[in-house]
């Protein structure tokens, strides 16, 4: 049986992997020049490894993708680095409950209520039930007014903008009962991940075409699809919804500011910005993760957004993007200075973060379609789980499993 997959992101990765050990003929249609998706990476002519164009990394418990890089070759090795919040112009620690109990920015009854509700969203096994309730609506009885008004408004509003009123509270559960403090990365970079998979597939008989995109796909009136001028049996296309499909879900941009900086900017590798009227949401230190030497031992810091379609920053070039920026360093250190910033890469990539409603399970897109031998697997149908290459590797699992099945 000949398969076609539409895209070398990990879903389609993954389930050309499974199919290719079931000796089926699969071959993947890919418009960039490498596979890896929103995982894809860029390397400097005097870094060793390579860096994710979006920040990047796994949890402890995200087995799908742990398990997949280790038959590939290449396993996942684990940090503990410290996650920040920036808050009234000070980083403070704010990962654990030992860490909550110690922030003095809401009162100690809020802390307390803020730790007991997080607790509960931890111990529930299966959250779905929670996707009835918006988060603006539900989250602030359970962690208490304070704490939603100074911690979570701040972080949902500069993520999700205009749409924050759409996220429901299934989505907000599964980012609690998943997230681990241990982290993990991969020796090389996501890119190598994901060039491992690809080697994997081609040593088993499979084909990558990358910079062919599938540019027509038609249905054959016997039997079969045609992608391009080739015919298959089934094809699978995993790119996002709104390109396959009437989307069930709105989206978001992701847009990354990288700067390399000859000096350390920040005390712990993630913090999080929860001050008023800032131009990005994150910033993200790499090398206080992975060791810089691995970057021509420099520090590698991205500044990251989640936009709207049409938002003005998605306008501006990488140097007024950099100007506009610049300043909010100097909040985060006061130290800095623009000499610090040796050089600069912005990525911008429309459908990277979907925005999932109230009832969303409701209207939840399957992965077989009506069309025979017609199968669609992106990020809108991972719910209630947010976004990343664990849920990637188990969806392209499952849309390889219901292909051999068909």
């Amino acid at each position: 049986m000949k398969v076609a997959i539409i895209g070398a992101g990990f879903t389609g990765l993954a389930a050309a992997i499974d199919l290719v050990e079931a000796r089926w003929e699969v071959t993947i249609f890919e418009s960039e020049k490498g596979p890896g998706g929103l995982a894809v990476g860029f390397k400097a002519t005097d870094w060793d490894w390579s860096l994710e164009r979006f920040y990047h990394h796994i949890f402890a418990n995200d087995k799908a993708v742990s398990d997949l890089a280790a038959k590939v070759g290449l396993p996942a090795f684990f940090q503990t680095p410290k996650t920040n919040s920036l808050i009234n112009g000070e980083q403070k620690q704010l990962d654990s409950p030992l860490s909550l109990l110690m922030f003095s920015d809401i009162s100690l009854f809020s802390r307390l209520r803020m730790g007991l509700g997080l607790l509960i969203l931890k111990l529930v096994r299966n959250g779905l039930f929670l996707e009835r309730w918006q988060v603006e609506d539900f989250l602030p009885g359970l962690v208490g007014e304070e704490g939603y008004e100074k911690v979570w408004k701040p972080l949902l509003a500069a993520k999700f903008g205009p749409y924050l009123q759409e996220v429901n509270m299934a989505w907000f559960w599964a980012r609690v009962y998943k997230r681990t403090q241990s982290l993990g990365y991969f020796e090389g970079g996501f890119q190598a991940l994901a060039d491992k998979m690809a080697s994997y597939i081609k040593n088993r008989g499979g084909k990558i075409r990358l910079g062919e995109k599938a540019g027509s796909i038609k249905r054959d009136k016997k039997a079969g699809w045609w992608v391009n001028s080739e015919k298959f049996d089934q094809v699978l296309i995993t790119t996002p919804a709104v390109l396959a499909e009437k989307p069930g879900v709105d989206y978001l941009w992701a847009q990354t500011l990288v700067l390399e900086l000859d000096q350390s900017l920040m005390k712990g590798y993630w913090l999080n910005i929860l001050e008023k009227d800032w131009p990005f949401l994150v910033a993200v230190e790499q090398t206080n993760f992975v060791d810089k030497g691995h970057y021509g031992g420099k520090t590698i810091l991205y500044l990251g957004n989640y936009l709207a379609d049409g938002d003005k920053r998605l306008k501006l070039a990488e140097e007024k993007l950099l100007k506009l920026f610049l300043p909010f360093l100097t909040k985060i250190n006061p130290a800095f200075k623009p000499s610090w910033v040796k050089r600069s890469w912005c990525f911008e990539a429309p459908f990277a973060q979907p925005v999932f409603p109230v009832n969303y399970s409701q209207k939840l897109p399957g992965i077989r379609t009506a069309l025979p031998g017609l199968f669609i697997a992106n990020m809108s149908q991972v719910y209630p789980w947010d976004r990343g290459t664990n849920y990637a590797v188990e969806l392209g699992g499952q849309a390889a499993n219901l292909i051999k099945n068909d």
